[in-house]
């Protein structure tokens, strides 16, 4: 771990706000970039964000100082979105309501909160074929070759974060390339 981080993290445990807030703004980015990779709306993610950091901080005084506290904040990160995956459900909302005293129902208008076309070109025109390709790959392929490639965790970092065996971690990565490497010859065919 870097020493700005551990005296960071010494300092948020004697109830220095400042350490605090310096953690969250040196971590918040690298956190939302993970779960938004691994649950795909920004919303969630900037949830999800916030609720990593609320766990980091009731558990901050458990954590063990000399190991790396990315790999530990990433673990926090990683399972909370994994975990919001296998909750969400499709939820719906009703576009009638009815106005109190009254029998009558109406329907709501809502308002569109889709990109207007010229904003959907430009957005399209952002996304990379390979960040495409990663988005392909099935949730357990991609959050390994996240954590690596995106985070620059170690194998080791990565395996402690999802707790899973080193090979596990190895084999995993391997065969998320092995299909990028399929799915990128079969588009070029």
């Amino acid at each position: 771990m870097s020493g700005e981080d551990a005296d960071l993290i010494r300092r948020c445990l004697a109830g220095d706000q400042r350490a605090c807030r310096d953690l969250v703004q040196r971590y918040q980015r690298p956190v939302f970039s993970v779960l938004m990779r691994v649950v795909r709306s920004p919303q969630d993610a900037e949830d999800l964000t916030q609720e990593t950091f609320v766990r980091m901080f009731r558990a901050l005084d458990r954590y063990d100082i000399e190991r790396p506290f990315t790999a530990w904040l990433f673990t926090i990160a990683t399972r909370l979105g994994i975990d919001h995956l296998r909750r969400r459900r499709v939820k719906t909302v009703s576009l009638t309501v009815s106005e109190p005293g009254s029998t009558e129902e109406r329907t709501l208008d809502v308002e569109d909160t889709g990109l207007r076309p010229d904003e959907a070109a430009s957005h399209a025109e952002e996304e990379t074929w390979a960040s495409e390709l990663i988005q392909s790959l099935p949730e357990h392929y991609r959050i390994v070759v996240l954590l690596r490639h995106q985070q620059d965790l170690s194998y080791e970092e990565i395996a402690e974060a999802l707790g899973v065996p080193l090979g596990t971690v190895k084999a995993r990565i391997h065969r998320a390339r092995a299909l990028l490497k399929d799915r990128i010859e079969g588009q070029s065919s």
